[in-house]
């Protein structure tokens, strides 16, 4: 009996937040050329088809991510950076780091600041750790604080 009762106020509660759930679409649109592969999807309201965000991904010839970048929607300026993921990688194609940097608004353009990932390999190319470096300057040499034990 009590699980009856559970089960029929579990299957409104579903029931209601579906009918209250917003309605969403998104479009893609694919472009390359001899750099590479941008793929950007915008999602829009589903009823008015007002922008929400945009997201877009440039992948390098042989398919590997080099960056993926946030927009949202304002209807006064159009679309704002949100941020930025940015990819690199090690001399046998494995991922070697990963960065992420927030656009400032103020200066209206990327954050001289930005949060690292950083993949570190055995000799046999296994993943040994992972390493996370917060609030790094962006002007600083990658490469140099990849090889940082």
């Amino acid at each position: 009996m009590k699980t009856t009762i559970l089960t029929s106020v579990f299957a409104v509660l579903v029931s209601i937040m579906n009918l209250n759930a917003k309605e969403t679409k998104t479009y893609s649109n694919v472009g390359s050329n001899e750099s590479g592969i941008t793929k950007e999807y915008i999602t829009l309201e589903g009823k008015t088809l007002v922008p929400q965000e945009k997201v877009c991904y440039f992948y390098d010839k042989k398919g590997k991510i080099l960056t993926r970048t946030l927009s949202i929607w304002d209807k006064e300026k159009g679309w704002i950076n949100c941020g930025i993921h940015k990819y690199q990688y090690n001399e046998v194609n494995k991922l070697a780091s990963m960065t992420y940097t927030k656009w400032n608004n103020n200066k209206e353009k990327w954050s001289e600041k930005m949060d690292m990932i950083i993949y570190l390999y055995g000799d046999n190319n296994e993943l040994l750790s992972v390493k996370q470096i917060k609030e790094v300057n962006n002007t600083d040499n990658i490469n140099d604080l990849i090889t940082l034990k």
